[in-house]
């Protein structure tokens, strides 16, 4: 079977591309297709009924035609599919392209066809590019071995799109904006060419700069997780994927498993892994042009020039939405400005010329240039509105950031674009330029703030962390709840510290055990059906003596037939929870947050693909909404995050190395100045 590589080279490089269905009448797609593949510069080959097509001879079955084949493009009812692509591996056709409908999205027998033509695809080597697609484009050939209307213009955008008319849409959108797009890929059924081989190829791809995921769903997650990682440090990577609003949370027994929502999970993994996760389309193309069109970010720092005070104050704070930074500058930058500006104008940034309209051509220009030079920001935006939204100034904007491009200065210039529509043809001289025109602010601050995480990412170079070895552990052969005694000795057994405790079948036995722990001692529950202690009134707590936790203790056996009780000396700390999870998708996770009884409540943790390091553990610490509680508030002492980071890390660990725990609760997790310990747990393997 061709790899990965070798299979998508046939689809974006072919030299021979045979068109079955093609047809010389007007109105159908393999005219269509006959027309759109025109401009390709090798062989085109019509497979149809039909004596010629075009004027060219045609074959009457894929097998019949001459000499070697790299590509078949399919454009037949769904019924003759998979006959065509035995054809196909009979002929040694590297891959096909198949634009026909009818398969596993219209039901159960179209499903069937769908896996006669896999299956037909894989026992020939052929590697298949939908079905239900629209096709491949790639302008650098040129090739359009697609229903959509026109090649892209070129440049280093991959846009890889599921869905076939919206990726149609999103294109025209692109290309109608000055999105430079060198490679359009349909994926369309996503029968057999996954997401993670297509990154794999992209990332190779020297033509490709920037790649723009559109995705419903992901295909092979874990790998795909592996080759963002290996691709966004090479290049940027946006993706958008649908079905945030799924199927939420999973009947769970853990807390960490119910906040591990599907899109959760899909949030943290693309994080972790450096791709920019926005929510549409739009933003997604709007990143792209801001990467595409100027030098990657290098910082958060954005000097704004603008002829309107307040949509500068509205776009500062919308830049700062997105974390970035408007610094006011410095008072030797602030005086070359003022030297330029209207006594009345503001030099601090947002720097403000205020309505001087007889010198917008030559302030707007002057003060991108100096900002850009300066060495005191990483992105410059101008805001054009109105007036200055006008073809001189346009013209004169484009020429200073020729001018910044010419000199090597690597700072991007983003147009923030406020005018009326019959101002378009005035950013068309930008955007036909590879300067970015963004209409609005919000739109302007979101591409730039997407633009600059990518940018940092791509900065930060491979992760040079070596990966972690699997840590196996020795699991009993059943399935549900480990027992008490058994999970503690588990997690003692992966280096993580846990309370002391002792697990008693009569009240006698917790005083003495009470006794041996010390006080104050809690008092809790053991049961299987009893998972959730705290709702059933299954913990007591601050126990000060003997007779206290005998009368805890016999209560608490009276709760279920059964009924065991654990006793430990009650803890002091900072309350967190640390967990881990078996995703469908991606496999296993880690989570660690604000822990307590209340977790699901809270909903302030932070997700990883495990096996995770301490430095990632810490990130994900310092990342969490209440991370000021770290510091010491209200007289506490600092908690010390290096052993709650270990403890992290030891989770990922029994994880990854373990595919027998479905899900791992550490809740609490106590934690202070100098040490932390696990109070409470639960761990269930299938």
């Amino acid at each position: 079977m061709l790899t990965g590589r070798d299979g998508l080279a046939a689809v974006f490089e072919p030299r021979r591309v045979a068109l079955v269905g093609a047809s010389d009448r007007a109105g159908t797609v393999g005219r269509l297709l006959w027309d759109n593949l025109a401009d390709f510069p090798g062989e085109v080959l019509p497979v149809c009924p039909a004596a010629t097509v075009g004027g060219q001879p045609a074959y009457a079955d894929l097998r019949d035609v001459p000499g070697d084949v790299d590509l078949a493009v399919i454009a037949t009812p769904a019924a003759a599919v998979p006959d065509i692509v035995s054809a196909a591996a009979d002929k040694g056709v590297k891959a096909v392209v198949v634009l026909s409908a009818g398969f596993a999205e219209v039901g159960a027998e179209g499903a069937k066809l769908q896996a006669d033509a896999v299956a037909a695809a894989r026992a020939g080597g052929v590697r298949l590019v939908g079905p239900n697609c629209f096709g491949v484009q790639n302008a650098g050939l040129p090739l359009n071995a697609s229903i959509a209307a026109g090649a892209p213009r070129g440049g280093g955008v991959a846009v890889v799109t599921q869905s076939g008319s919206y990726g149609m849409a999103v294109h025209e959108l692109g290309r109608d904006e000055g999105l430079g797009v060198g490679k359009v890929f349909a994926a369309g059924n996503k029968a057999d060419i996954t997401d993670a081989e297509l990154l794999a190829y992209l990332r190779q791809d020297p033509e490709t700069t920037v790649i723009c995921l559109l995705l419903e769903s992901i295909t092979d997650a874990r790998r795909f997780f592996t080759e963002a990682c290996l691709t966004t440090s090479v290049k940027p990577v946006i993706v958008v994927i649908g079905g945030r609003t799924g199927a939420g949370r999973r009947a769970a027994v853990s807390h960490t498993a119910a906040l591990a929502t599907d899109d959760a999970v899909r949030d943290a993994a693309m994080r972790q892994a450096g791709v920019a996760r926005v929510r549409t389309g739009l933003q997604a193309l709007d990143a792209a042009r801001a990467l595409s069109g100027q030098p990657l970010p290098r910082g958060p720092r954005v000097g704004v020039v603008t002829n309107s005070g307040g949509t500068g104050v509205e776009l500062a704070d919308l830049l700062a939405d997105e974390g970035l930074a408007v610094p006011e500058l410095s008072g030797p930058l602030q005086d070359k400005l003022r030297a330029l500006l209207p006594g009345y104008a503001s030099a601090r940034n947002p720097v403000d010329m205020t309505p001087a309209w007889r010198l917008f051509t030559t302030l707007y220009p002057a003060a991108i240039e100096m900002l850009a030079r300066s060495g005191e920001v990483d992105v410059v935006v101008p805001v054009l509105l109105q007036r200055s939204a006008s073809p001189e100034v346009a013209v004169a904007v484009r020429d200073a950031v020729a001018r910044l491009r010419r000199d090597g200065v690597p700072v991007p210039v983003y147009v923030c674009w406020v005018a009326p529509r019959t101002a378009d043809p005035h950013a068309s001289l930008l955007q036909n330029a590879g300067v970015p025109c963004f209409a609005w602010p919000e739109r302007t601050a979101r591409a730039a703030g997407t633009a600059v995480r990518c940018g940092l990412r791509v900065a930060q170079g491979p992760d040079a962390a070596p990966p972690r070895p699997a840590k196996r552990a020795v699991l009993p052969p059943s399935s549900g709840l480990l027992p008490a005694t058994t999970a503690r000795d588990l997690l003692a057994d992966a280096g993580i510290p846990v309370a002391e405790t002792i697990r008693c079948t009569s009240a006698q036995a917790a005083a003495a055990a009470a006794d041996r722990v010390g006080y104050p001692a809690v008092v809790k529950v053991d049961h299987p059906d009893l998972t959730h202690k705290s709702d059933v009134g299954g913990v007591r707590l601050a126990l000060a003596d003997r007779a206290a936790v005998r009368a805890a203790a016999a209560d608490l056996l009276r709760l279920a037939e059964g009924a065991a009780v654990v006793v430990q000396q009650q803890l002091e700390g900072v309350e967190l929870l640390v967990g881990g999870v078996r995703d469908p998708e991606f496999g296993p996770m880690v989570l660690a947050g604000l822990g307590g009884v209340l977790a699901e409540t809270w909903r302030d943790v932070q997700l990883a693909v495990a096996p995770v390091d301490r430095a990632h553990a810490t990130a994900m610490l310092t990342s969490l909404r209440s991370a000021d509680i770290f510091s010491g508030l209200r007289g506490r002492p600092p908690v010390d995050l290096g052993p709650v980071a270990a403890v992290i890390a030891c989770v990922g660990d029994l994880m990854a190395g373990n595919p027998e725990i479905a899900e791992l609760d550490l809740n609490p997790v106590l934690a202070t100045g100098t040490w932390c310990a696990a109070a409470d747990w639960r761990i269930r393997i299938r």
